[in-house]
Order: structure tokens, then sequence, then C-alpha cells
């Protein structure tokens, strides 16, 4: 009889075994591993995606108030700090460089203790439309603020929107009342800030 032949019918050792368990565990966790980090990553390109319809919901927002800004009266009618506005009429005295620095959008009821909003806001006077195909309810995860800073005293404004939210791997709930400081956390918090200049609508005769 071949020695192949010998070794065929002397069956696996205890070693052989364990080396075939081995790596047959290894190659498992490998597969777990990037099965995990495939389901990280779409969930943060989700969150990403979110983030930025967001941001540029508020920074369109504010676009549409610069819309009704069509002299310089101020808080006056047709001006840039009218009280109806929720953004533009804290933009300050018309100086250049002068501005309102970065404030919380008034998303989410202030003494609510939850203030995260979702991608479409929870504005229902402006969104009513838009929460009737998605509840204000699902995935609040965000918190967003904004900044708005005269480029052209009484002219042209620079408006920032910075949306926030938790990492995956962090005690979201630390952060459910969007604080002042939140984007201070960058090991906890990921964000995104888009620009956007408006201007005060020339069109309209004061």
């Amino acid at each position: 009889m071949s020695k192949v032949a010998a070794s065929i019918e002397r069956g696996f050792t205890l070693v052989e075994l364990m080396v075939v368990m081995a790596v047959t565990i290894i190659g498992f966790l490998g597969v777990l591993y990037l099965q995990t980090s495939l389901l990280q990553g779409t969930s943060n390109a989700w969150d990403m995606s979110g983030a930025t319809l967001l941001a540029r919901h508020t920074l369109e927002t504010i676009n549409i108030e610069a819309q009704e800004w069509y002299n310089n009266s101020g808080i006056g009618v047709g001006g840039a700090q009218q009280e109806q506005f929720n953004y533009l009429k804290n933009v300050g005295a018309p100086i250049a460089g002068n501005g309102s620095g970065w404030m919380r959008a008034p998303y989410a009821n202030t003494a609510d203790s939850f203030q995260y909003t979702n991608q479409l806001g929870d504005q229902l006077l402006w969104d009513v439309g838009a929460l009737t195909e998605i509840s204000n309810a699902t995935n609040r995860r965000y918190c967003v603020q904004y900044r708005l800073t005269w480029v052209v005293p009484n002219y042209l404004i620079r408006a920032e929107a910075r949306v926030m939210w938790p990492r995956s791997d962090t005690q979201a709930g630390n952060y459910d009342t969007c604080p002042a400081d939140m984007f201070d956390h960058p090991t906890d918090i990921l964000s995104i800030t888009m620009p956007m200049t408006v201007m005060k609508n020339v069109f309209v005769s004061p």
C-alpha cells in the first residue's frame, strides 16, 4: 500500500482538524467584518444624503425669505429683518462682516427635551406637503445651525447651514437637546456645512 493510501485510511489528526477549524473561523470572521463594514458604509452614506437634503432645505428657505427683501428698511416692510422671517431677521446691523453668528435653526420646539429633526425639518407651515409622505417623527437624528453674514450691506448676505448628527458608535442621547457646542465634539459628531449667497430682490420696486 502506498504512503498516500495509508494517509487517507488513517484519517485526520487532531492537529489537522484544529488547523481546518482555525482557518474556517478566520474566514468567517473576515466575511462578518466585511459585511459589517458594508452596512456601516451604507448607513453613513444614507446619513450624509439626509444631512445634505436638510442643509439645502434650510438654505432654500432662507432664499425664499430673501424674495421679500427689497429695500433697506431693516425691520420694516421689505427689509431684511422683518419679524415674519425665521432666519433673515437675525442677520444684525448692515455692516460688512457683521452677522448672526451660529444659531440653531428653528426646527424643533426648544421646550422639547428631544430636538433632533429628520431630513425634511419639522416646520409644519413650510413642509406640510412633504410631511404627509414622511413623518417628522421618522429618523430624527439631525441638529441644524445656520449663520448669516453681511457681504455687501443692504444688498448681499452669505448664508451657511451646518447639519450635525451623532456617530453610530457614540452616545447619541448626550446630544438630544442639540447643544450650541455640539460641533465642538468631532469624536462624537459628524457634520456637513453648505454655503449660499442671497441678495436683495432688486426686481421689486420699494
